[in-house]
């Protein structure tokens, strides 16, 4: 008898994901637990497993077709017995909690991978707990994709998997590359002097070309547009002293001697300001404000032309130290590709900086389903008067918040800015 596969729930906050492409063909054998088909729900990008063994007996759903939670995109059965009709509905039984997400193994003494410590950082390159990443998957994080998986040649181009998916972000057909590798193998380096030539063509006027952009950055760019068009943005700032910053990353460093990112410091303090405004760690929808039952901070990463946002879960239970391990860990597997749905799943609210950069202060646009973010501008001296009329000289960023003004006046906002400046200053 044939058995009907349905799309599972994967999101918290839509039953809806964008079918991308099946990873399996009619007629095939596959297992219980093998992907079957790729999918991009309104935070990322994700595969599909079977649920049942079998053969393929039918694929349903086609390429940018929106599938709703509980309807049948494949049948399985024995070769040669006729696929059922398609049931686009789903039925009553079906379960509205979403997909449980594995886990990292918990262990005692995490390892820890370098972070920069000058300034707010912008790294170059949900419900369920996380744990501190062990040794093994810092150490899978940080090798290069070359050393992990074997050259293959394709359509009659010898490439390594890093060089291929680099191509295919930038829309680059790897056989007008040139090889100057072993048996003609394309190294990163022929595929960067490719890049330069094409570049140079183009101001100077002999060629112009497009690219598309990854299926992340067509996710970001939607949920951009989302957020901007549905949710009346306000903004408040505020200047926030950060002297104090640099004598506790000085005294507190980790037993191997190394600092504690800025970056993390900053997502302790909006976890404590969460805890204690929890209007602020919520959404707006249908007329009516859904608060999370857990504060999951993200933090905005630029890895290479991605962006992405990883999640602390548990922020506000969680040391600076604790959440320190976690960033490092996730910015390590950011910068090699090998961020996981669940590290960038239910975030609750967001931070992100340009701290690195001369740029005193921006505006940033609010993560669905959130109500608001902070951006971090660069810290730099400020002349500082004080109520004596003394003169200083301080360390200080702008903070400035976004929020989502249907249901975050300019009170409120203001008050959680005010909480978030003293824990920074006066608290850490």
């Amino acid at each position: 008898m044939a058995v009907e596969i349905r799309m599972p729930r994967l999101s918290q906050t839509t039953d809806d994901v964008r079918f991308l492409r099946w990873l399996v063909k009619e007629g095939e054998r596959i297992k219980k637990g093998d992907p079957i088909c790729e999918v991009e729900t309104d935070k990322t990008t994700m595969e599909v497993e079977s649920f049942e063994g079998g053969t393929v007996l039918k694929l349903y759903a086609a390429p940018d077709e929106v599938v709703t939670a509980g309807t049948v995109i494949a049948a399985l059965g024995q070769p040669g017995e006729p696929p059922p009709e398609r049931l686009t509905a789903a039925p009553p039984e079906i379960s509205r909690e979403p997909l449980k997400m594995a886990q990292p193994e918990k262990i005692s003494k995490p390892s820890i991978v370098t972070s920069p410590d000058a300034g707010p950082q912008e790294p170059q390159g949900q419900p369920g707990r996380a744990v501190p990443p062990s040794k093994k998957e810092v150490d899978l994080a940080k090798t290069p994709l070359k050393q992990q998986r074997g050259v293959k040649a394709q359509d009659g181009v010898l490439a390594t998997p890093l060089v291929r998916n680099i191509a295919r972000k930038k829309n680059i057909d790897l056989a007008n590359v040139r090889g100057t590798g072993p048996r003609g193998l394309i190294t990163r380096k022929d595929l960067e002097d490719y890049l330069k030539s094409v570049e140079g063509k183009v101001a100077a006027g002999e060629e112009r070309r497009e690219y598309e952009l990854s299926r992340n950055q067509q996710m970001v760019a939607r949920n951009l547009v989302k957020s901007k068009s549905e949710a009346p943005h306000h903004y408040l700032k505020c200047q926030v002293f950060t002297d104090w910053l640099s004598a506790w990353r000085e005294k507190n460093r980790h037993t191997d001697g190394s600092k504690v990112s800025v970056y993390s410091l900053l997502i302790y303090a909006a976890a404590r300001a969460l805890k204690e405004f929890p209007h602020m760690n919520g959404y707006f929808k249908d007329n009516k404000v859904v608060l999370f039952g857990g504060i999951h901070v993200g933090f905005a990463i630029a890895a290479g032309e991605e962006l992405y946002v990883p999640v602390i879960k548990d922020a506000d239970q969680k040391t600076i130290k604790e959440i320190d391990r976690e960033v490092k860990w996730l910015i390590a597997k950011a910068q090699n590709e090998k961020l996981e749905p669940q590290d960038i799943m239910d975030g609750t609210f967001t931070i992100t900086n340009l701290g690195i950069y001369p740029v005193d202060e921006f505006c940033a646009i609010i993560k669905p389903p959130q109500s608001g973010i902070l951006a971090i501008g660069h810290m730099k001296k400020t002349l500082h008067i004080d109520e004596n009329n003394a003169m200083h000289i301080r360390q200080a960023c702008t903070v400035t918040g976004s929020f989502d003004h249907r249901f975050i006046n300019g009170a409120r906002g203001a008050a959680f800015l005010q909480r978030y400046k003293q824990i920074i200053e006066d608290e850490i």
